[in-house]
């Protein structure tokens, strides 16, 4: 098959006879049919089977024949820029991919992170439910340490006199605190 630089380099028979314009201009009565033209000589390196028929053929045959080598080239180059687009819709794809496998794998950290976080959340809070407990149990121990001592009408004996009273309160007292 040729190619179209071989095609269009090719001259092109020339009309023999009285008139000078293509046969497909000429007059439809014309009384001495036109001689046929003389077979153009083909370089041997385009050489092929189709070599009798390309001189024979008629100039609407020949543009039909160069529309269709046109049509395969224009189908070649549409395949060419097709299988270049699925190539970038194959990379774009692969990029996209890695990417959503790196946003998955975020995801699931910060899912992680966020359970650890809400365990902790949860310990600091039990945690600050039993402090403030232990602070309104000493709080409640100290209002009811001042009552006694604001409604006995004696003056508070020594820690010795009082039976230990006063150490069992005390101790009391400071293993709340602890």
């Amino acid at each position: 098959m040729l190619s179209l630089d071989e095609i269009f380099s090719q001259p092109l028979p020339a009309l023999e006879g009285e008139f000078s314009f293509p046969p497909w201009h000429a007059p439809s009565s014309d009384p001495t049919p036109a001689p046929a033209p003389a077979p153009v000589p083909v370089p041997s390196s385009t050489a092929c089977v189709e070599e009798p028929e390309q001189a024979a053929l008629s100039p609407a045959e020949e543009r039909r024949r160069r529309r269709r080598i046109s049509n395969r080239e224009s189908a070649r180059r549409s395949r060419k820029r097709k299988q270049h687009h699925l190539e970038d819709l194959r990379s774009q794809a692969g990029q996209l991919r890695s990417e959503n496998q790196a946003l998955a794998d975020r995801l699931v950290d910060v899912v992680n992170r966020c359970l650890l976080f809400r365990r902790d959340n949860d310990r600091l809070r039990s945690e600050s439910t039993a402090l403030s407990r232990r602070l309104s149990e000493l709080r409640r121990l100290l209002v009811v340490r001042q009552l006694r001592l604001l409604s006995s009408p004696l003056p508070p004996a020594p820690v010795a006199a009082c039976g230990g009273f006063a150490s069992a309160y005390e101790q009391t007292l400071a293993s709340l605190i602890a």
